[in-house]
Formats: structure tokens, sequence, C-alpha cells
């Protein structure tokens, strides 16, 4: 009798921890579940900025910057990348992003045109009062970064035949040989592009001889010698560590392009503050401090999202947490 009345307790108690366990597990689920939904509600009532990026490194850095910001500033954002400049620019107007950020020189031939303007102030006030119209509004660009066009070489090129200019490479190519160039989709198709620029420089390139690549191949398919040129970016942080040149432009042909925020009137009228954070940031882009962090992310392949978080914080725009 006494042996059962012992099993007959043990399992009592076995029965209570086992409660007890239970609604612990189950207390601490709600508490879960109830901040779950309390961060579902807050971030439900944020109001919601939907961002823009083209596909490079420059503007993946840009966007998470700007994205990084707000939030820390009470938006909800969302981000989409886009393939190029036309897509990201009929997202604008159709009000499918609200803000992302682009260059002056990009819009007057691409988006209005016109012919591009070389004076970096005048483009700006060119394109703002233009789209102004539309309802779309271009806050104050920086001078730090110019993301222009550049034509890349090999540096054992240059020294072998004296290469200094792109006039240099036109006269190479001419007593030499037909040039392999590499060159992205936009580049090749826009009124200011290739067609232009060969122009220009009396380049008879054939089409055939014409490599149209990814933007972040530009600089590895001249250092692997796939090609002997490339047009790039001059912000393509993969040009120093290969060990390419950047030849003179001499005859002017590729305009500044200054990055800025652009963003929709309707925005900045419900959010006035999206203006003063967005001008802030423009105003806070140091030329080397960005280039190195560019570098960081092409060469090196450090997360974009972490390098602007350290680029805002080193800047004084948000708080370490």
């Amino acid at each position: 009798m006494k042996k059962k009345s012992a099993t007959i307790i043990t399992l009592l108690i076995v029965l209570s921890l086992s409660a007890a366990i239970f609604i612990a597990y189950m207390f601490s689920m709600w508490k879960k579940d109830k901040a779950s939904i309390a961060e579902d509600l807050s971030s439900s009532m944020k109001p919601v900025i939907t961002i823009g990026s083209k596909s490079f490194t420059e503007q993946y850095l840009l966007t998470k910057m700007t994205g990084i910001l707000l939030r820390e500033n009470g938006f909800a954002v969302k981000e989409i990348i886009f393939k190029g400049s036309t897509s990201i620019r009929s997202a604008i107007e159709a009000g499918v992003i609200d803000q992302y950020w682009d260059y002056p020189n990009t819009a007057i031939p691409f988006y209005h045109h016109k012919s591009v303007i070389i004076d970096a102030n005048e483009a700006f006030r060119t394109v703002a009062e233009e789209d102004k119209k539309i309802g779309l509004h271009w806050l104050p660009m920086t001078t730090e970064i110019n993301n222009t066009w550049t034509l890349l070489i090999k540096k054992d090129l240059k020294e072998q035949y004296g290469i200094k200019t792109i006039s240099d490479l036109s006269k190479y190519a001419k007593e030499q040989k037909p040039l392999n160039m590499a060159t992205n989709s936009e580049f090749l198709i826009r009124g200011d592009g290739m067609e232009q620029f060969q122009k220009v420089y009396k380049l008879d390139i054939p089409r055939e001889n014409i490599i149209v690549s990814d933007t972040k191949l530009f600089a590895q398919a001249v250092k692997e010698s796939r090609v002997q040129a490339a047009v790039g970016f001059a912000s393509d942080g993969r040009i120093k560590a290969y060990g390419l040149v950047e030849l003179e432009d001499d005859r002017h042909f590729f305009p500044p392009y200054n990055p800025a925020p652009v963003v929709t009137t309707r925005i900045l009228n419900q959010h006035p503050q999206v203006e003063t954070l967005l001008t802030g940031l423009s105003q806070k882009i140091d030329h080397d401090k960005f280039m190195s962090f560019l570098y960081k992310a092409d060469v090196l392949h450090e997360d974009v999202t972490e390098l602007a978080r350290q680029y805002l914080i080193d800047s004084g725009l948000i708080k370490k947490k």
C-alpha cells in the first residue's frame, strides 16, 4: 500500500512539473506573440516609402544608406532593384517607387532627349526645373562623386604604345588592329552612347567586336585581356585594384555624372522631413571615403548593407546600436 501511495505521489509530482513547464512555455509563447503583434502593428503604422536602385555598386550603396537612414527616422522602407535607367524612371513616374538616386546627365539625354550639359550645376538646374513639372523633385546633388563614363585599358598596353588619351587609343586601333571593347547595354543604345562616342573619336569598331557585359564585369574583362578596352564607370572600385588605367577624355565627350536624390513631390508634401534627411545624407558624402567603401564592396566582397550602416554611423547620421 505504501509503495502504491509513493507511486501515485511521484506521478502527481511529475504531472505537476509537466503542467508547470507547459504553462511557462505557453506564457513565453504568448509574450513572444504579443511582442510580434506589437512589432507588426508598429510597423504597419509607419509611413511607407518605396525606394529604387539601378543595378551597380554605387547605386546599391546609396540606396542602402537611404533605406537605413529613413528606417532609423520612423519610416517603413521597401527596396526594389531595376536593371537600368529606363525601367527605374518609368517606375517613379508611374508611382511604383517614391525615391531613387539619379544623374542629371542621364536624365537630360535619356528622359528629356536633349543634349548633355558639360557644366554640372547647369545640368542639375535644367533637369530639376523640367522634372518639377511632372511631380519629381531633385534634392541637392553631391559633387564628391562623379560616376562618369570612363575608358579603361591595361597598364602594360598604355606603356607599350604610349597611350594616354582616348585619341591615342583611336590611333592605336587604326595602326595596330581593331579594338575589342566591352560596355553595357545602356551605353550601347543611348543617344549619347557608343555610336556618338565612335563618331567623336573617329573609332570604327565592328558590332561583333563590342561585347555587351554586366557593369560589374567591365574591369575584369580588361584585366583578363578578353577585351583591350571597356567603357565603364569612373566610380568602379575595381579599377585601382586591377591595376587598370583611365584614359584622358581629351575631346571632353563624357559629361559629369553627379548623383542626386530624386523624390516624388507627393512624398515631400506628406513627409517634409524626407528632404532634410536626404539633403543631409548628400552633404555627408566624401569622395575618398565613399570610394574606399566601393572598393570594400567590389573587391573585398563585404556586405553592402553593413557598409552602408557603417558609413552612416561614421558620418554621424545614425547612432551605433
